[in-house]
């Protein structure tokens, strides 16, 4: 669990994988360089529960953390957690013998989206059900244009002769590692049940200000995604196939897009009227 800033949503994180049902668990909380509270509310619960094992760093991002706490983790399967959200009580034990139960490189539980607008499930599954094909894995966990490494249970050992690293220092770095992951993988169940319940507040990284560099690296991240299923044979809609290069708002509200589709750039007034396009040259 990669942990920065995160003082106002840790302790109900950390209250929820402490008080897991299946107790044979290690707690991996990498400290990415935080400047708040963040490190002593650790400390305070590793004091508490010898399954807490902190790992400190400079600020690297989500993807160095991670690639951290995979490089220390021992456990059979390795679940994904980001330290402003929470999971049900008996996500691991439920996801663990759904994984055995069917010999799957990953068990997926459901991810509910919680605001103060109201809930909506993001991913929700209704039944368990085993999915060994390329589309259907991808199709599941609805891929593109969700890549969440959260609510998925896996297989270390997978992932160890995958090779998968996350790219650091970037954000978005979930992409490429997802699209490979379950691209690598044969077999996948998917579980009703457990919840990952997703927080979503304006200091996440999704919801937080759109900058010029944030942009350009959600195009690069979803640009490689585009050029990795054309090569491995994953057909995706035009909607997924089409990637926003650029985007210009005002006062909250979006002015013009420039979108790219195979080999052309698009403008758009508003997001919904066309006004220019053009081939981009090789």
């Amino acid at each position: 669990m990669p942990v920065f800033n995160a003082q106002d949503y840790l302790a109900p994180c950390l209250d929820s994988l402490c008080n897991q049902s299946m107790r044979e668990l290690e707690i991996i909380c990498v400290d990415d360089g935080s400047t708040d509270s963040s490190p002593a509310i650790l400390k305070s619960y590793a004091q508490r529960d010898s399954r807490i094992h902190i790992v400190t760093q400079q600020n690297k991002r989500q993807g160095a953390a991670r690639n951290s706490g995979m490089d220390v983790a021992q456990g059979e399967y390795i679940y994904f957690m980001d330290a402003d959200d929470s999971i049900d009580a008996t996500t691991c034990e439920i996801l663990y013998e759904a994984a055995v139960r069917h010999r799957a490189d990953i068990a997926c539980g459901s991810i509910r989206k919680e605001r103060r607008q109201g809930n909506r499930w993001a991913i929700y599954f209704e039944q368990e059900e085993l999915h060994t094909s390329l589309e259907a894995r991808f199709n599941a966990v609805n891929c593109p244009p969700d890549f969440y490494v959260m609510h998925k249970l896996i297989h270390r050992a997978t992932l160890q002769k995958l090779g998968l690293r996350f790219a650091e220092k970037v954000q978005y770095e979930d992409v490429m590692f997802m699209a490979e992951l379950l691209h690598g993988i044969e077999r996948m169940v998917t579980v009703p049940g457990p919840i990952y319940h997703y927080i979503a507040h304006k200091g996440s990284t999704v919801k937080g200000k759109q900058t010029i560099a944030k942009q350009q690296q959600h195009y690069e991240a979803l640009h490689l995604f585009v050029a990795f299923a054309d090569h491995i044979g994953l057909s995706i809609s035009k909607k997924h196939r089409t990637v926003t290069k650029r985007f210009y708002e005002w006062m909250g509200v979006t002015i013009l897009k420039i979108k790219e589709r195979d080999g052309m750039l698009y403008w758009r007034l508003f997001d919904a009227i066309p006004i220019f396009c053009k081939r981009i040259r090789n």
